[in-house]
């Protein structure tokens, strides 16, 4: 058509777009999208070519007015969408409406799936290739708040989504002087200071989310009432911010104890069951991150940080691409979790998926976060891929120079271990740590007192027999190897 004899002419050396229309000729087809839009009703916008601008859009860092701008007038992108010279495009508004359809359910997944099969089909993906997973923030979509500030803006929340349930129901409920203290956003109010101050304030707002909730979930309540979700994140916010003392009094939550503090000062006992130097019962503090609500306006959202790097309140994203040589990298993976949650546990997820899309890689690179020698076993013996990257090390080891673990060699069959020194330990014996099956090993006090490099060994001068903590045979023989190979050139340059 005239399109391309001009796109040509203009462009005699082609444009990414336009080798993408002759490499990718059906990367997206109408068909893909059949379930995203009502089948009466106006015939609107081609959701294939959305969804090719949107690509075309992303890779050029363009806003929604510019990539409709440049669908009208660009000679390269009318070619990449198989459109006449004289078609003038659409309004730039139904790209912003495409990505809330793409945002729906796990649309988006499944059309990277399409687009992936479609890479592969034209040669671009190879199964049993190389592939690279590593994570990054998300940034949640709201503003970040402080505690106080978090549980009156939940209690404001709650009482406008109550408003447009029921407002008559909840003027009859709610106190007068609630519109003063919960009328506008917190942003805009000035909030207390001083110790004194703010533990009135969050004691009252504490009685009020409770007086509201009690009318919420009472008799004469409207009946959508307990189903609102904003009511719903207000209840999770009150059992995470407070809690009743022995005399039935409402109190607000003290903060959460770092793990340092909490390893300095021997604190091993659930913080509930505790006792305090002077009798009384530890305060109830706030839940860790993992389960806290941050924000009552994406509750999913968690706060988490990279110690030394970034500190954020969103999600975690997983990517994974292919990386083999003289082939481009292409993003074949992707999965979202809560920002706090460990890379490790989306290893098998990212196996399985890539399984079922026919891709699995033979090697995988990874960073120590996703590498344990349980995820090595695994994905060895259920998928076929080698796992490519560093076990973490003997912190003992790291801590201060002496043997480690490596340095003593293992009969599996004897169920004995002997030091560098040459003695033999008594049979082990089969324990749990961190809920998992371990092998606890454990030498003598008599011939480790009489060790010349005792100190070396086991850090202490009392006497002590070395302990060692062994996973299972097939799992400690991969950390074994793995934390030695790992220490040498060649692996280094892999």
């Amino acid at each position: 058509m005239e399109t391309v004899r001009v796109a040509w002419a203009a462009n005699p050396k082609g444009t990414p777009a336009m080798l993408m229309r002759d490499r990718l000729r059906d990367l997206f087809v109408d068909d893909d999208f059949v379930d995203w839009f009502p089948v009466d009703g106006r015939r609107g916008v081609s959701p294939a070519r959305l969804a090719l601008v949107s690509v075309l859009q992303y890779a050029e860092n363009l806003s929604d007015r510019q990539a409709a701008r440049a669908v009208a007038c660009r000679i390269d992108w009318k070619y990449a969408l198989g459109m006449e010279l004289t078609e003038p495009g659409f309004d730039h508004s139904v790209l912003s409406e495409f990505r809330d359809r793409l945002a729906e359910g796990d649309r988006a997944d499944r059309l990277l799936a399409v687009m992936v099969d479609r890479l592969a089909e034209a040669g671009l993906v190879r199964a049993r290739g190389r592939q690279r997973t590593d994570s990054t923030h998300v940034l949640a979509a709201v503003r970040r708040l402080s505690r106080v500030e978090l549980v009156a803006e939940a209690l404001r929340a709650a009482l406008e989504a109550l408003a447009k349930l029921d407002e008559v129901w909840l003027a009859g409920v709610m106190p007068s002087e609630w519109a003063q203290r919960y009328g506008r956003s917190v942003r805009h109010e000035r909030q207390p200071t001083g110790t004194v101050a703010v533990r009135q304030y969050v004691e009252q707002v504490g009685a009020d989310g409770i007086a509201l909730l009690r009318a919420v979930y009472g008799r004469m309540a409207p009946a959508g009432g307990p189903g609102v979700a904003a009511v719903e994140v207000l209840r999770q916010v009150w059992v995470q911010q407070y809690w009743y003392d022995e005399s039935g009094q409402l109190r607000w939550r003290e903060a959460k104890m770092s793990r340092a503090r909490k390893s300095r000062e021997g604190t091993t006992r659930r913080r509930s069951s505790t006792m305090a130097a002077d009798g009384e019962a530890e305060p109830a503090r706030v839940p860790w991150s993992s389960a806290e609500v941050v924000s009552p306006y994406d509750p999913q959202a968690r706060f988490s940080h990279k110690p030394g790097k970034v500190e954020w309140v969103g999600y975690k994203d997983h990517q994974t691409e292919t990386c083999d040589q003289e082939r481009p990298n292409l993003i074949v993976h992707v999965v979202t979790t809560p920002a706090p949650e460990q890379d490790v546990g989306v290893v098998d997820a990212i196996h399985s998926a890539l399984v079922g899309q026919r891709l699995a890689p033979a090697e995988h690179l990874l960073d120590s976060g996703y590498v344990t020698p349980e995820t090595v076993h695994r994905a060895s013996t259920a998928h076929g891929i080698t796992i490519v990257g560093p076990v973490r090390q003997d912190h003992r080891a790291v801590e201060r120079p002496g043997f480690a673990k490596e340095d003593f060699h293992v009969d599996w069959r004897a169920e004995t271990v002997t030091c560098p020194q040459g003695t033999i330990s008594p049979q082990w014996k089969p324990t749990v740590a961190d809920g998992k099956p371990r092998l606890s090993v454990l030498f003598r006090r008599g011939d480790c007192r009489a060790c010349t490099v005792r100190q070396q060994c086991t850090g202490n001068v009392d006497g002590k027999g070395r302990h060692l903590l062994l996973l299972p045979e097939p799992l400690q023989k991969i950390q074994t190897r793995s934390r030695t190979q790992q220490q040498t050139p060649e692996w280094k340059r892999r």
